[in-house]
């Protein structure tokens, strides 16, 4: 699959991290968001949701639950979450994960995260890497997507990355090509076992070579 990326992630800018984290109030929007939409129709549809930065409080309204109209989330329980809430926490330059929150029901039904990849090349420059887009079915279709994404890029940009990449599926590379990213280069992934995928499979091959011995022994004269 190919690689994605927009060309408007090609300038250097400011560390400083933006705050669109939304207030301590539930469902309040971040104050700067209504203002960056573009598109009247947008910003119309947008008017019941809040963007901000994901919260610890996040995986009580729906985060996990969302996640998993991507992909397999696993058994991820409140206090796992809350481990790599942490973790990310105390690298806000490298972690940026943003979160739409359904005002009139306090769910998350939107997110998108950023990984910072700190370069050698290029000067020792950065390189942005857009992962886990999704948006909640019923709430599609609202351009909560591209909102999400136009934020993640102002971000990467103001974070110093000279190009923002993702991967993802052939059939939502119109989506992308919509919020100004285009092909480039080829995607290649290599799955690695877990480390208790690893283990079973290490325990198997003892008792396979033990039952193999055994049986070697018995049919000796």
């Amino acid at each position: 699959r190919p690689w994605l990326k927009p060309a408007c992630c090609s300038s250097r800018g400011s560390s400083r991290r933006r705050d669109t984290s939304a207030p301590a109030a539930p469902c309040a929007c971040a104050s700067s968001s209504s203002r960056t939409m573009g598109d009247s129709d947008l910003a119309a549809k947008r008017e019941g949701y809040a963007l901000r930065h994901l919260q610890e409080g996040d995986f009580g309204k729906g985060y996990a639950p969302l996640l998993a109209q991507l992909t397999d989330v696993g058994a991820l329980t409140e206090e796992r979450f809350l481990e790599v809430y942490k973790l990310r926490e105390q690298r806000p330059d490298a972690y940026r994960t943003l979160v739409i929150e359904h005002k009139s029901t306090c769910k998350i039904v939107g997110t998108a995260t950023l990984l910072v990849e700190a370069k050698f090349v290029h000067g020792g420059s950065r390189v942005g890497h857009v992962e886990d887009v999704v948006v909640e079915s019923a709430h599609r279709g609202m351009g909560l997507a591209k909102w999400l994404l136009d934020t993640l890029a102002e971000e990467g940009r103001a974070l110093g990355c000279y190009k923002v990449i993702l991967d993802c599926k052939e059939s939502n590379a119109p989506l992308y090509e919509k919020c100004g990213y285009h092909f480039s280069e080829l995607h290649m992934r290599l799955d690695l076992p877990r480390t208790g995928e690893v283990a079973a499979a290490n325990g198997q091959q003892r008792a396979s070579s033990e039952s193999e011995g055994d049986s070697a022994k018995r049919s000796k004269p």
